[in-house]
């Protein structure tokens, strides 16, 4: 797999070029066009979920891809330890557009790292 990782501001206005990575990637891994179109929906939904809490003003996206799957971890450090609550709505829509979601909250020096984590595979997800 190859991997390519972007940090940026914590910025809403960021969030469309992340988008634009992630469909750029999965139209040369020849996805069809219903994943393109989840998969640009998940990366913004995964960044808008991190994007107020980012207390340093930065936010990572890690980008993996090959072999017909792109995995992204999205991060920032925050002073906040609870974050993505799995009921809300935004985590009920990652889950429907991507292949597997996962989050994780690690105590790092003065705060937390929150991470949230997807994959998605060229193969349209059954709904």
């Amino acid at each position: 797999m190859h991997s390519m990782t972007v940090q940026t501001s914590a910025t809403a206005e960021v969030i469309p070029t992340l988008r634009t990575i992630g469909a750029d990637l999965a139209m040369r891994l020849d996805f069809d066009l219903d994943a393109i179109d989840d998969l640009r929906m998940a990366v913004d939904e995964a960044c808008s979920l991190l994007l107020p809490a980012a207390s340093d003003g930065l936010l990572d996206c890690a980008f993996r891809y090959g072999a017909g799957r792109i995995e992204l971890s999205v991060s920032v450090f925050t002073e906040q330890p609870d974050l993505v609550v799995q009921d809300a709505l935004g985590w009920q829509l990652l889950n429907a557009l991507v292949s597997s979601v996962d989050r994780s909250m690690d105590q790092v020096d003065g705060g937390f790292r929150a991470k949230v984590d997807l994959a998605r595979d060229s193969a349209t997800v059954a709904r």
